[in-house]
C-alpha cells in the first residue's frame, strides 16, 4: 500500500450512510458524488486511486488495535466518537447470536465487551475487508472524519449532528474546498448532510495520503491497521 499512493489529482472519500456508502470523488476538476449498497463497496474502489474510508481496515485475531486508542487520545473531549474495533471472531458471529454470546467471545479475544455500534457495523467492516483481500491494485486507507476535521480546524469540533457542528465542519472544509456549500447542495438524495461532510473529510485525508503529507496513527505506519489524517 505504501509503495503506491495513487494517481496525482485523483482521490475518493467514502463514508457510511443509512442505505449503504456515499463517496465524494475528486478528479482534479471538481468533486462528484456516488452511492452504493453495503455489499456494493467494490463499485466505489478504483485501482490506483487514493481512497480514504471511514471504516476499520486491518482486523486482529485478538486484542485491541493501537490506532483506536491513539485516536481517542487525540480527540480530547470527543473520545467516545471512536469505537474499539473488535477482533475478527466477534465480527464474524452470526447476527442471530444472543448478545450474551457476543460479549463472551469479545471478552475472550479482546479482554472486554463489545459495543452495539461495533456489532452493528460488522457487515460493513467485513464487506470492505473481503473486497480488499481479493482485489489487487487498490490504494485504500482507513480515516476517521473526526480526526480529519480536528486537523483542519485546529481543535475538536462540536458533535456532527448539531447545527453548530455542521456549520463548523463546513467552515473547516471551505479553506480547502471553497465551493463546499454548493457541493453539499448536490449530494445524492437520502444522504444526510453530516455523512456527506464526513465523506468530504475522508476525501481530504485521502488526498493527503496520495501526496505524502498525511499523518498516521501510529506515527509512520504504512501497513494496516492505521489511521491516516
Amino acid at each position: 500500500m505504501a509503495a503506491n499512493r495513487g494517481s496525482a489529482g485523483r482521490a475518493v472519500g467514502i463514508d457510511g450512510y443509512p442505505h449503504g456508502w456515499v463517496a465524494a470523488r475528486a478528479d482534479g476538476h471538481g468533486v462528484t458524488w456516488a452511492t452504493t449498497t453495503v455489499e456494493g463497496i467494490g463499485q466505489l474502489l478504483q485501482p490506483d486511486v487514493a481512497t480514504g474510508i471511514d471504516m476499520p481496515i486491518g482486523l486482529l485475531d485478538a486484542g485491541e488495535r493501537p490506532c483506536d486508542g491513539l485516536a481517542r487520545r487525540e480527540l480530547r473531549g470527543g473520545a467516545s466518537r471512536v469505537f474499539t474495533t473488535p477482533p475478527r471472531a466477534v465480527l464474524e458471529l452470526d447476527p442471530r447470536v444472543p448478545n450474551e454470546e457476543a460479549q463472551r467471545v469479545s471478552r475472550s479475544t479482546m479482554g472486554k465487551g463489545v459495543s452495539r455500534q461495533a456489532l452493528a457495523l460488522g457487515p460493513r467492516i467485513l464487506a470492505l475487508d473481503a473486497h480488499l483481500a481479493r482485489t489487487a491494485g487498490l490504494v485504500v486507507v482507513e480515516v476517521h472524519p473526526e480526526l480529519s476535521f480536528a486537523q483542519l480546524a485546529g481543535s475538536v469540533l462540536p458533535r456532527k449532528k448539531s447545527a453548530e457542528g455542521v456549520s463548523q465542519r463546513i467552515d473547516a472544509l471551505a479553506g480547502w474546498l471553497p465551493g463546499v456549500r454548493g457541493i453539499l447542495d448536490h449530494r445524492p438524495a437520502g444522504v444526510p448532510v453530516h455523512d456527506a461532510l464526513d465523506a468530504l473529510a475522508a476525501l481530504w485525508s485521502a488526498g493527503r495520503w496520495r501526496d505524502g503529507s498525511a499523518r498516521t496513527l501510529p506515527m509512520g505506519a504504512t501497513a494496516p491497521p492505521f489511521i491516516a489524517i
